[in-house]
């Protein structure tokens, strides 16, 4: 029997269930696509509390089986409507003495001198390993990363200059100090630091919602380049769907008036729009079924996204697992 308009029946299509989808995403993106470079942004509507709970639990195990990095972004204790806090987040949770050491043992051994294991990276260790002058080691070395970092423009600027820094530090050249390290990596995790400490290091301005989208692409290439591995990005919007907020005693965390709202679809709309430029990285946003249809705080409140995502063409009886917008365990959109 044909659905009608005025039946009440859903138009929108139907759902995947959650473990099917996330066994698609483990070998159709993040054990292929994603892992190879490829970048996308996925939205993902739950059909309730418990879809909602077993898809991000599975979302984090998937990722722990790729070998990939998991960061999480929730509404309620982020605000995604800056764009700077949202690279905060995914700074904060990597390890940069991890990634400054691939890059500079990648640069060892671009030179022609492997270091004589993964933690003696400085000058003078190598230089003795290989029985080579000091000098001549410090030079070569220098030559390389000027070469891979500061002649790679597919980097912010800022951004190989601070990890320019940390490698000099690390190799213990003195070419970087430990306090000029300490700033630069607080830099980069956008935590409290001056403006004067990081002069030495060509850097005079902090991250902001200015420059931290080329920091966030930057940070996904550099280290995706560095380690092969992932990087997913599990984005909950479930606080956007609150109409009101409790009383006092009862709040906990952040809330979105309207014009938030509209931001956080703004800069989600510019991270649909970066997937062409992020490399191994998986964005998943999951929201709640009003999200689809609330034209007040809901995706149809901001075209711009809206029209990006929403289905053009639509099979009501199967699911399409590629489209921008999945809906788990769940039908929406039901006609009046």
């Amino acid at each position: 029997m044909s659905e009608s308009r005025g039946s009440g029946l859903p138009l929108g299509g139907t759902g995947l269930q959650c473990q099917s989808y996330l066994d698609f995403l483990g070998n159709e993106y993040l054990s292929t696509y994603i892992c190879s470079g490829g970048a996308a942004v996925r939205f993902v509507v739950t059909g309730g509390q418990d879809v909602s709970r077993r898809w991000h639990c599975g979302l984090a195990l998937a990722a722990h089986e790729a070998g990939s990095l998991y960061v999480v972004l929730d509404a309620a204790e982020t605000k995604l409507a800056m764009i700077d806090q949202i690279y905060a987040v995914i700074a904060r949770a990597v390890d940069w003495d991890f990634l400054i050491g691939k890059t500079l043992n990648a640069a060892w051994v671009a030179v022609g001198l492997p270091p004589p294991t993964e933690t003696d990276l400085t000058a003078s260790a190598v230089a003795a390993h290989h029985e080579v002058d000091l000098r001549e080691a410090i030079r070569s070395i220098r030559r390389q990363l000027e070469a891979s970092l500061l002649g790679d423009t597919t980097l912010a600027r800022e951004f190989r200059l601070a990890i320019l820094r940390l490698c000099q530090a690390r190799l213990g050249t003195g070419d970087a100090l430990d306090s000029e390290r300490a700033a630069v990596l607080a830099w980069l995790r956008v935590e409290p630091v001056t403006l004067r400490a990081l002069k030495q290091a060509s850097i005079f301005s902090r991250v902001g919602r200015h420059n931290a989208r080329a920091m966030l692409i930057s940070l996904a290439t550099w280290r995706h380049r560095t380690t092969g591995s992932a990087l997913i990005i599990d984005v909950d919007l479930d606080r956007l769907a609150v109409n009101r907020r409790p009383p006092i005693e009862e709040r906990a965390g952040l809330y979105y008036t309207k014009p938030a709202i509209l931001d956080t679809y703004e800069v989600l709309r510019q991270l649909v729009d970066s997937t062409d430029q992020l490399r191994g990285t998986l964005v998943a946003v999951t929201m709640p079924p009003e999200l689809i249809t609330d034209e007040v705080r809901g995706l149809p409140a901001y075209s711009a996204l809206h029209l990006r995502i929403v289905d053009e063409v639509r099979d009501k009886r199967r699911a399409n697992p590629y489209a921008a917008l999945v809906r788990l365990e769940t039908r929406l959109e039901v006609a009046p």
